[in-house]
């Protein structure tokens, strides 16, 4: 079953609607964020969209057991430890409405700050595509599809994963259902 994945922080947990909020934009990044809210309209709500693992590894919930951060200028491994892993939490829907974009072309809005050409617009929506064909090409290509939303009713998802028991059960004392404790594979 195709599902619409979202993932946050406990911090950032909500019992119902959520939205975006500009303040917490990465000032590298504004100029892209600020660019979709122009074109959407909305500040947004980023989803992955798809029914494989690649689709949950464009939220970033692996994040939640990676020990190796990268590397410092001098070539040595930048290790967490105990107590600085995140606690990310992925909200699973069937259906959201909102606007499909081509994740392969969402780098080209990102990787600039300056005057985006007007077929960069098309590259990344695909005017002419409908819903039904933005699906099946997250299907087809895992990792490749995003919608963002305007807001996001948390208390619809379908599933949610949590990293460990205790946050399944903040979860369900805050009213939640159809939680439970997965592990993937970090990417």
């Amino acid at each position: 079953m195709l599902l619409y994945h979202h993932c946050r922080t406990l911090e950032g947990m909500a019992y119902g609607a959520i939205h975006a909020n500009p303040e917490f934009y990465d000032p590298d990044l504004a100029f892209g964020y600020r660019w979709l809210e122009r074109q959407t309209g909305f500040a947004p709500v980023f989803l992955s969209v798809g029914d494989k693992l690649e689709d949950v590894y464009m939220t970033g919930y692996q994040n939640n057991w990676r020990v190796c951060m990268g590397y410092d200028g001098r070539g040595i491994h930048n290790h967490r430890t105990r107590g600085e892993f995140p606690n990310d939490i992925l909200f699973s829907f069937s259906s959201i409405a909102g606007v499909f974009m081509d994740y392969e072309q969402w780098h080209l809005v990102m990787a600039t700050d300056e005057y985006l050409p007007k077929n960069y617009k098309n590259l990344l929506f695909k005017p002419s595509w409908s819903r039904s064909k933005w699906e099946r090409h997250a299907q087809k290509h895992p990792g490749c599809v995003q919608l963002v939303a305007p807001s996001l009713d948390l208390r619809l998802s379908e599933r949610i994963w949590v990293r460990n028991k205790e946050t399944k059960q903040i979860l369900l004392n805050m009213g939640f259902e159809n939680v439970e404790v997965r592990r993937i594979p970090v990417s």
